[in-house]
């Protein structure tokens, strides 16, 4: 009789979660992250209300009606960027803890793009509130001010913060 393999640690699920979520990594390797079979991930998933991930082979929506466009909100995007950071920050701590170093270089590059794109929107969005703040009248302005949003992460904040991981699980992992 087998004896039951030790459930992995919420670290590990966290993980696996981002990877599953972004749809690139493949199933194989966030089982191999886990050390789950595909009957034990699937009821795993299933009892933590993963939701199955599209296929590759599904067909695509029909052409006959354009899809409805959403109005480009900033915001909007700007939360989609952060995601997509931490996912690739997911993936390097994967690729790094495998000594990969081609998919490190490939998760740094991503990231510094994605950074530098998150980076610049931000900056857009505050050139375009300043210029709608610089647009009201002198008693609007007096009586209210804009705030409540946090300061938007830095370039540097955030390229410090990959450092820290990367050093982090450097330090975690076997010595070379």
């Amino acid at each position: 009789m087998a004896a039951k393999s030790v459930p992995p640690c919420d670290k590990k699920i966290a993980q696996a979660k981002l990877l599953y979520d972004s749809g690139v990594t493949p199933i194989g390797e966030i089982l191999e992250l886990l050390g789950m079979s595909v009957g034990r991930f699937r009821r795993f998933r299933e009892q933590n209300g993963w939701p199955l991930r599209a296929s590759a082979c599904a067909p695509k929506k029909s052409r006959d009606a354009p899809p409805a466009k959403k109005p480009r909100d900033a915001n909007r995007l700007i939360a989609r960027l952060e995601d997509a950071v931490e996912q690739e920050f997911a993936r390097a701590e994967t690729a790094l803890a495998k000594h990969a170093p081609k998919t490190i270089e490939a998760s740094a590059r991503t990231l510094a793009s994605l950074v530098k794109t998150l980076a610049e929107l931000k900056r857009m969005r505050r050139e375009n509130e300043d210029r709608e703040n610089d647009a009201e009248d002198e008693d609007e302005r007096a009586g209210s001010e804009c705030g409540g949003d946090a300061p938007p992460r830095e370039l540097a904040e955030l390229r410090a913060e990959l450092a820290r991981r990367l050093e982090r699980l450097r330090g975690a992992g076997p010595a070379e």
